[in-house]
């Protein structure tokens, strides 16, 4: 370590910038994938609790 020149230096900086964009980039995108699958989830649930309303609701009708 102790032999480095400016380029060294240089290219051990550019190297990590490039890491460190990669690694935010990867996580972004992996935030990205949750959230539409949470929001997918939380969809899918919304319209089961609808469909179970309207199933009991026309039970409701059916007994009365």
């Amino acid at each position: 370590m102790g032999s480095m020149d400016g380029w060294d230096l240089a290219l051990l900086a550019v190297g990590g910038y490039v890491a460190l964009v990669t690694l935010v980039r990867l996580m972004i995108r992996r935030r990205d994938q949750m959230m539409n699958e949470f929001r997918q989830e939380v969809k899918r649930e919304k319209r089961r609790r609808a469909a179970e309303q309207r199933k009991q609701e026309a039970q409701r009708r059916r007994a009365a």
